[in-house]
This record gives structure tokens, sequence and C-alpha cells, in this order.
């Protein structure tokens, strides 16, 4: 499960940040980066989280 997770973050953030969308957004580029950005790292952070809790056990 937890490879799964971090194979479908890695392609989820592959495909928010490749040039087909960021052409898309050009004109808020940089609104557009900055909460992809944000959402990402809280999702790695959920990701993370999970991680940890399926490795203890709990």
């Amino acid at each position: 499960m937890r490879r799964d997770l971090w194979l479908f973050l890695f392609v989820l953030g592959a495909a928010f940040f490749s040039w087909p969308i960021l052409s898309i957004v050009k004109d808020g580029l940089v609104l557009y980066l900055f909460i992809v950005w944000l959402v990402f790292i809280g999702l790695i952070r959920i990701a993370a989280i999970f991680s940890d809790k399926e490795e203890s056990g709990s």
C-alpha cells in the first residue's frame, strides 16, 4: 500500500508540474505553482504520517 501511495504522489506531481498543464495556466502561473506546491507538500506530509502509522502497527 505504501509503495502504491508514493508512486501515485510521484505521478500526480509529474502531471501537475508538466509543461502541458503549465501552459494552460500561463496567465496565473505564479499563483498556480504556489497553490499546487502547498497542496503537494501537504499530501506528502499526510502520506508520511500514514506510512509511519502503518509501520508501527497502530
